[in-house]
């Protein structure tokens, strides 16, 4: 079935009903045949006949509520960002076949809501959460790993009651439903809850998870099956490092430390670049979040960092430390000879 963007032109539609009853009229078998399949009448077909054609052909009964979707979908479009939970529900209450809508086709082209969505919930976006809660609730199409992302919990739960082979399941880009709850950039408390569920259900932690959530015993066994995962990138082009110096849950303060010295002295590259964060290298990351503990900037440079490493955008591990006022790492930086760039 045809997918609704979420700025579809009336116009358009209104063009391609007319031409469809232009090739009826000329005799063409396919056109005749996708009319026919909507229609009950023996007569020849008329535009509405078209008209409704393509609104069944879009999982719409009629032309008027086709039109009515059209008319809906560019505020729908409006509500989706920054973030309008209320208007989404009353549209999709109305439309729910907007629930797959395509909102962004030009940047994102065959990108659903849902998954534009999801991706973007975290801490500080909590009404992304309650909108991928609507969209699955009007029917958006949602596989395990975007409900373990959006952190839907009850969601999580039912498809692996329905289904616990799903513990196991991964998307396209090879992420599982834990990956995608644990590994998240920023504190995110229901992706945690989603993790927490699967690590109960059995879902194995990678080392991407592992580093993030400090297991370090779980670090420590899949080094000594492969010490080359220490250079990995993850589906999304990070190190475990870049997460080991970021963990959501420090299980006492020395377990992230010693994520980091395991991977580090497994040979993770301490200067590796993070594609999705401004070519951020880890000592970046340790300024930005402040780190745990300064001795894991001390394992960094110890393992070749750069105390002024530019990111993309020219910014020292220090800057970070300062624009996120992380006191304490940045008298460290400053002590072991971090400089701003002057770039802020």
């Amino acid at each position: 079935m045809p997918v609704l963007p979420v700025r579809p032109d009336l116009d358009q539609y209104r063009t391609q009903a007319k031409e469809l009853l232009a090739a009826c009229t000329a005799g063409k078998p396919e056109a005749l045949a996708r009319v026919a399949t909507h229609r009950k009448r023996g007569d020849g077909p008329i535009l509405s006949d078209a008209q409704l054609a393509l609104a069944r052909e879009h999982g719409f009964d009629s032309w008027p509520k086709f039109k009515r979707a059209i008319e809906l979908s560019s505020q729908l479009r409006a509500a989706l960002d920054p973030g309008d939970p209320a208007r989404v529900r009353a549209i999709l209450n109305e439309i729910p076949q907007l629930a797959d809508s395509v909102p962004w086709p030009e940047y994102r082209p065959n990108t659903p809501a849902i998954e534009i969505v999801a991706t973007a919930c975290v801490w500080h976006r909590p009404r992304k959460h309650e909108i991928a809660q609507a969209l699955i609730e009007a029917g958006a199409t949602c596989d395990i790993t975007l409900a373990a992302r959006a952190g839907l919990v009850d969601r999580v739960r039912a498809l692996l009651d329905q289904d616990p082979n799903l513990i196991d399941f991964t998307d396209a880009t090879g992420r599982t439903a834990l990956y995608r709850a644990a590994c998240v950039y920023g504190q995110f408390k229901e992706g945690e809850a989603v993790a927490d569920l699967l690590l109960a259900r059995g879902a194995k932690a990678d080392l991407f998870v592992a580093a993030t959530f400090a297991m370090s015993e779980r670090i420590e066994e899949l080094l000594c099956a492969d010490e080359s995962l220490a250079q990995a990138a993850d589906p999304e082009g990070m190190t475990a490092l870049h997460w080991a110096v970021r963990p959501r849950r420090t299980n006492g303060n020395q377990q992230p430390i010693r994520v980091t010295k395991l991977l580090l002295e497994a040979g993770a590259d301490a200067r590796a670049t993070d594609p999705t964060q401004e070519g951020m290298q880890p000592l970046h990351h340790v300024g930005e979040w402040g780190a745990v503990h300064p001795q894991q900037a001390d394992l960094l440079l110890d393992h070749g960092a750069d105390i002024n490493a530019a990111s993309e955008i020219g910014w020292t591990p220090l800057d970070y430390a300062i624009d996120r006022s992380r006191t304490n790492i940045a008298e460290h930086l400053r002590a072991r000879g971090g400089k701003e760039s002057g770039q802020r």
